[in-house]
């Protein structure tokens, strides 16, 4: 287990959570540092390839985790809270935007993580509308394991992250207005490339996670992707939003997780802190619940002021993601696995 990874989960968690608070208040949290906060959703799609990559590559090869074992795994990890808030959110509500009324195809796409193959709004963002990204997670965790060979091979998979960029470039110029959200955001097989990515990025981190490496250099790489994620992030309103949906922020992420992945600097040490930790365990809640959450107090906490709001909002996500996580995730996460004796179990 690499903590600080864990731990940069709710941070980026929170940013999402951060892009979302225009639900409580349009005009205090349209401004651009906020809504931005979507990149965090990049940030999942590359941390899972390196995650993904790192525990289970060997084991699979080696037989120790097979695939069955890995994909039991896997949906045992995201479909009980994915299911149980689809529920929640059929009766409370779910999505941030006004949608179509709800027929059986909605409910049956969003069931079985097949909405955000559809380029429409009313079907990625259907329902709980933050788990169109587990459509693109479940589409990276079938395609794993078949694809070892691939997943071997830095080369192949630089190539792929290329020939993605040109794609993005070429198709982009022929993407209506209207449908670049649908396709090149979140739409799993445009997303595929930011997996890719995170499992290149742990070849490199192989390559380089003995090096010693001094305390103060350790602190200056540390800060300086700190820097450069600022940098892209700042300047990102300037790029257009194709861009940013794909490939903008592969470089500064890719320097958040190889530089934190080594836990060497002084932000490492502090990111290792038990309550960061456990921040990221929840992170997935945080995530998933985070909407329904938001839509069922803003008509009460709309009234009071936008930051009071915002605190009361995420205090609230905060508690009910814990106890989803020790009272409902874990158990339920563990009986599925005893239940198929699973032996693909994380690390």
């Amino acid at each position: 287990m690499i903590d600080t990874l864990t731990s940069l989960r709710l941070i980026f968690a929170l940013m999402v959570f951060a892009s979302h608070l225009c639900m409580i208040n349009e005009g205090a949290f349209s401004g651009h540092i906020l809504k931005e906060g979507y990149v965090g959703v990049s940030f999942f799609f590359i941390l899972s390839g390196f995650i993904i990559a790192h525990n289970y590559t060997e084991r699979l090869l080696n037989s120790n985790c097979s695939k069955k074992d890995f994909w039991v795994a896997r949906f045992a990890r995201i479909y009980p809270l994915h299911l149980l808030t689809l529920v929640v959110a059929i009766f409370i509500g779910g999505t941030f935007i006004a949608t179509q009324p709800l027929s059986w195809a909605h409910l049956f796409t969003s069931a079985t993580l097949t909405n955000a193959y559809i380029p429409r709004s009313d079907f990625f963002f259907a329902l709980n509308s933050p788990a169109w990204s587990l459509c693109c997670e479940q589409l990276f965790y079938i395609l794993f394991p078949m694809a070892l060979p691939l997943a071997r091979s830095p080369k192949k998979l630089a190539i792929i992250a290329a020939t993605a960029v040109i794609a993005v470039v070429i198709g982009g110029q022929f993407t209506p207005e209207q449908y670049i959200k649908g396709i090149w955001y979140t739409n799993p097989i445009t997303r595929l490339p930011d997996f890719v990515v995170g499992v290149l990025l742990w070849h490199a981190y192989k390559k380089i996670k003995d090096i010693d490496i001094s305390y103060r250099t350790a602190n200056i790489a540390e800060f300086s992707a700190i820097l450069l994620f600022a940098i892209f992030y700042l300047y990102a309103g300037d790029i257009p939003k194709i861009y940013r949906y794909s490939f903008y922020y592969w470089l500064p992420i890719t320097a958040i997780i190889i530089t934190f992945s080594l836990q060497k600097g002084a932000l490492s040490h502090l990111l290792k802190a038990k309550i960061f930790i456990k921040g990221g365990e929840i992170s997935y809640g945080i995530y998933l619940i985070q909407i329904i959450i938001i839509n069922a107090i803003s008509p009460v906490v709309g009234h009071l002021h936008p930051a009071a709001g915002a605190i009361i909002a995420l205090v609230a996500i905060t508690a009910t993601s814990y106890l989803s996580y020790n009272y409902f995730e874990k158990p339920i996460n563990r009986f599925i696995k005893e239940t198929y004796r699973n032996r693909c179990k994380s690390k």
